[in-house]
């Protein structure tokens, strides 16, 4: 959940109504899941509803009063309505082919119903785009259906527009995401010209939250975009740029969506139901034409590219949040103990060597997996800059990293003892030299030949202190590189965790490199021997930091316990 990670509403120019209790629906879904902690976050008695009880979702909501009610049981949904102030209605059935719109409307019938029994000062309702004067789609048409049934009532209703939403668990972007990621080309019908004006999740929940807390939007209809208007051919290619994956488009004759939405399934783990509804929607242009909302909440909206760069960037935070909560289910509350801690075996040979460094695969993986350019282009800005390098020298392009339980210092300290013994280097396959028995200045020669350096270092910094100001004890290792190895800058770093970065062990070990392609930084893509050899030396690297995490971690504790 994007929510779980980072707030949206910070900066929203509007105040919280906190005396007032409020309803979430649809709350397991996408919208509903992301608005929930914003609510509690700025104060609100939250109730949600949900169709059926399931354990986890106490521990997903812990601070919200949830309630068990079917929509169309008039009687269950009556009795969840009590005592509320306004609702939020995210309810649809999209994954119910052929009958979604009926069940829609009986769903909004019942509520509206329900609504006025109980009072309820208000409905804010998220539906979708769409100009009512042309023929929609079975899906567009059912959202302003149920808008029109929820306005019949006599409680008034807040009707919120939108086009495609942009976020790491909405449905179009996963469409559109997966299918970029999986498809190596595109045959694309006349209705990928059609035009859409997609919005940001982080902007949608803005305008939920501050619909909520301006009553001037009571009883209005308002169309919520972002700052970009784009064709789905459009939007599928800066997608790709984003992704940087080249991708091959074809323009097609062929529109049947039956076509599309079975081969779209193929490559994407959205329903090849709601595939076909949403893909239905493309033939019909779905922009703003009443933008009335940004003078009652005003704040700027996020532009395509950055609205999928913040998604992509969710979706990689969400893996990490969701394997921290693997693992503390399995070690914490399963009573599940992990293995007596043991130090990594020596080298015993270069065939040794190559097994366990060039062919085995480590359990934990360590290469940092960029998903755009910008990603990347960011994290080495920060890197050269905390190692006090010039930013503009070098391009960090392999970046590898490791949670390691014990302080940084005694890592460091490890580091430090580094040579041509170290247990946790290939030394029969790349043997580490000490020029003068000085660990500032080391040759790597390849099978241990001293007249055939892979690469020759020479320490630009040995930052054993941390700076007086840091908060995360950082040290490294750096070192400029020249030889037969095309590297510039070689570092290894270690540092406390960072608690809101999701980071659970006491540090985080790094190495990475900076290649020195000669300006080409694609150089790795060139032929099969470039990418076989950078392939290896990620394995290699990934062996490296798992192997000094264990001896590290194994150490410590022996340390730990005399």
């Amino acid at each position: 959940m994007e929510a779980d990670l980072e707030r949206f509403c910070y900066d929203l120019p509007t105040k919280p109504a906190t005396q007032n209790k409020i309803l979430i629906t649809g709350a397991t879904g996408y919208i509903g899941g992301e608005l929930i902690p914003e609510l509690v976050a700025r104060g609100y008695q939250v109730r949600v509803l949900v169709r059926s009880f399931l354990p986890e979702n106490i521990e997903r909501w812990s601070s919200v009063e949830i309630v068990v009610a079917d929509v169309l049981d008039y009687s269950q949904l009556k009795m969840a309505l009590e005592g509320i102030h306004c609702a939020y209605y995210f309810i649809h059935s999209l994954h119910l082919a052929g009958t979604f719109k009926e069940i829609d409307a009986r769903a909004a019938k019942n509520f509206r119903k329900a609504s006025e029994e109980n009072t309820l000062k208000r409905i804010i309702y998220l539906g979708s785009l769409g100009n009512t004067q042309v023929t929609l789609s079975d899906h567009l048409s059912s959202r302003l259906e149920v808008a029109k049934y929820l306005q019949k009532g006599k409680t008034p209703i807040t009707f919120l527009r939108a086009a495609v939403i942009i976020g790491s668990g909405s449905a179009s972007y996963k469409i559109i995401n997966h299918l970029v990621r999986n498809c190596p080309f595109f045959i694309l019908p006349a209705w990928a010209d059609s035009n859409c004006q997609p919005i940001a999740i982080r902007d949608v929940i803005k305008y939920l939250v501050g619909c909520l807390e301006k009553e001037e939007t009571t009883g209005k209809t308002f169309d919520i975009g972002g700052q970009d208007i784009l064709t789905y051919r459009m939007m599928i290619k800066t997608q790709a740029k984003v992704l940087n994956k080249k991708r091959i488009f074809i323009n097609s004759g062929i529109s049947a969506m039956i076509i599309y939405s079975k081969i779209t399934s193929w490559f994407t783990p959205v329903s090849p139901n709601i595939i076909r509804s949403l893909m239905e929607s493309c033939v019909n242009n779905v922009i703003c034409d009443n933008t009335d909302i940004k003078k009652l909440i005003p704040f700027e909206t996020l532009g395509y590219t950055e609205a999928l760069t913040k998604a992509l960037t969710q979706e990689s935070q969400k893996k990490i949040f969701d394997k921290k909560k693997a693992l503390d289910a399995r070690f914490g509350n399963e009573g599940i103990q992990p293995t007596p801690l043991k130090p990594p075996n020596r080298s015993r040979g270069i065939l040794s060597d190559i097994r366990y460094f060039v062919l085995h695969k480590p359990d934990i993986p360590t290469l940092v997996d960029f998903d755009t350019i910008s990603e990347r282009e960011n994290y080495s800005y920060r890197i050269l800059q905390r190692l006090g390098v010039k930013v503009s020298a070098y391009k960090i392009l392999n970046v590898h990293k490791i949670g390691v339980n014990a302080p940084a210092k005694y890592i460091f300290e490890e580091l430090l003892k580094w040579d041509g013994d170290s247990t946790c280097w290939p030394n029969y396959i790349a043997k580490v030299e000490k020029r003068n028995n000085r660990l500032e200045n080391l040759s790597f020669n390849l099978f241990g030949w001293s007249f055939v350096p892979l690469f020759v270092t020479n320490a630009i910094v040995i930052k054993k202190i941390p700076d007086p100001m840091g908060t995360d004890n950082a040290r490294f290792l750096l070192y400029e590189c020249s030889g037969g190895y095309p590297i510039g800058i070689f570092t290894i770093y270690v540092r406390s965790s960072i608690a809101n970065q999701q980071e659970t062990e006491q540090s985080q070990l790094f190495m990475m490199v900076g290649f020195n392609f000669y300006g080409k930084e694609n150089w790795s893509k060139v032929n099969l021997i470039n990418r076989t050899w950078e392939s290896i030396h990620d394995r290699v690297t990934s062996n490296v930091l798992c192997r000094l995490k264990q001896l590290s971690e194994w150490r410590f504790e022996k340390m730990k316990h005399g």
